[in-house]
């Protein structure tokens, strides 16, 4: 039987870690569940869920699925900003939840 080292890791940081795939901070503090998910999405949708990550090619393969994954949710869609509409401004702008304000606060 093949040991998986995609089911060592624990959280999105030690995926994005073991894939040395960057990411901001803020994106993956709100999507990190999101993003994963997809990700599990396309592994599966393409044979590699179980695949061996310690073979040099399956884990290009991978990566690319975890950026592609992450990159769904980088930028604003109609559907994201109805759903997170604080989160954007102006040109689509990710705002960090520190500078979000309720209604009504300056």
């Amino acid at each position: 039987m093949i040991k998986n080292p995609l089911k060592e890791l624990y959280d999105a940081e030690d995926f994005f870690d073991f894939f040395n795939v960057p990411f901001h901070p803020e994106i993956l503090n709100v999507s990190r569940m999101h993003i994963l998910k997809r990700f599990r999405t396309y592994l599966q949708e393409e044979g590699y869920l179980e695949a061996d990550s310690s073979d040099k090619e399956v884990w290009k393969m991978q990566r690319a699925f975890l950026f592609r994954a992450y990159n769904d949710f980088v930028k604003p869609t109609p559907l994201r900003q109805k759903f997170f509409p604080e989160f954007y401004k102006q040109n689509g702008k990710f705002l960090p939840f520190n500078q979000i304000k309720a209604k009504g606060e300056n």
